[in-house]
């Protein structure tokens, strides 16, 4: 179980990071679900101070997720227990 929340939680990691790279080149950050009309959006070029918000907070976020599944992989931290 160490193993696999040590590869998942690098994976979600790697991925936030992947999509806050990703944003700087497109310019909008998803923001979450807004019912049936679809997804909210953060533009940079309309709302820049909650662009740049949201991405310090998707790469921080990311950051520590990132941290958190390699330190369970080398065992300097505490997987998650399971009951």
């Amino acid at each position: 179980m160490v193993l696999f929340q040590g590869l998942f939680f690098s994976v979600i990691g790697l991925g936030l990071l992947a999509v806050s790279y990703q944003s700087l080149g497109r310019g909008w950050l998803p923001c979450g679900p807004n019912g049936f009309r679809g997804r909210v959006e953060v533009q940079r070029r309309t709302q820049p101070v909650a662009y740049w918000t949201l991405l310090a907070g998707y790469t921080l976020f990311a950051l520590w997720v990132l941290r958190y599944g390699v330190g369970i992989l080398f065992g300097t931290m505490d997987p998650l227990p399971l009951s």
